[in-house]
């Protein structure tokens, strides 16, 4: 199911590899799935988070499904930290385009 959205998205929107490759890795099937605004959620996949305000700086809130850590529970920054680094593409495409990442 989801290759074939995949597959019509690409055929849809002229997607490059890279692109594609970019909306898999950033979930948008599963985002999709689970989105009420689905056309919202096609527009900041196609065009990017704009930043109209001040507001649109900061991102609220960060989703960190793709960490699979156990619902409802605390979780300690450390492993937390541990967890980020272990999947630090999915994190990094989690905060959205215009995040520069600065060591």
């Amino acid at each position: 199911m989801a290759r074939s959205f995949y597959e019509q998205q690409s055929i849809k929107k002229n997607w490059g590899a890279r692109e594609m490759k970019r909306q898999i890795y950033s979930a948008l099937f599963l985002r999709l799935a689970l989105s009420k605004d689905k056309k919202g959620v096609l527009a900041l996949a196609e065009k990017g988070q704009e930043i109209a305000t001040s507001k649109d700086i900061i991102k609220d809130p960060y989703v960190f499904e793709f960490l699979e850590l156990p619902i409802y529970s605390i979780v300690k920054e450390r492993a937390l930290k541990k967890k980020l680094i272990d999947d630090l593409q999915q994190f990094l495409l989690e905060l959205g385009k215009g995040f520069s990442f600065v060591k």
